[in-house]
């Protein structure tokens, strides 16, 4: 059995964006992580180069319920192209399970996070998870290029 270390949340956070932008190469789509340390976006994925979206990754391991998840100081901009990609993980290196990923539109983020909170906060009830859970259609989705439109 492998010794169990404490791991930062700087950890988890590196594992998680690693973790996410694997998961979307498995889909076929390009991800590209930004600079460490880029406050609002750690992901900019795109599927055929002619639309991309952003994606915030919000990792934590899997210590405690409910699921929550800090979302940073400053609201986000709400916008079908930005998503918010949350991501619990389990510490123990012998725990073979995937990840539990929840991705979650930014309006949604931007609508009920504990904004007044000095630490604002969105929360996953077991009730909504399905909306959520493993939804990496709202993903692909937004990234099905539109028809241009062209004069003739």
């Amino acid at each position: 059995m492998t010794e169990v270390i404490k791991r930062s949340s700087k950890n988890a956070g590196d594992a998680g964006e690693y973790y996410i932008a694997y998961m979307l190469s498995r889909l076929g789509i390009s991800a590209a992580l930004t600079t460490s340390g880029s406050s609002a976006v750690d992901i900019i994925a795109t599927a055929n180069g002619s639309k991309s979206i952003s994606i915030q990754v919000k990792s934590s391991w899997a210590r405690s319920q409910p699921r929550q998840w800090m979302v940073g100081k400053h609201m986000p901009a709400a916008s079908p192209n930005f998503f918010f990609v949350f991501c619990n993980m389990s510490e123990d290196i012998d725990d073979k399970k995937a990840p539990e990923v929840f991705v979650v539109p930014s309006d949604v983020v931007y609508k009920t996070s504990t904004w007044h909170h000095s630490a604002p906060l969105l929360k996953i009830s077991k009730a909504n998870e399905e909306l959520y859970f493993d939804r990496w259609d709202y993903i692909t989705e937004a990234l099905e290029a539109k028809p241009l439109h062209t004069c003739a």
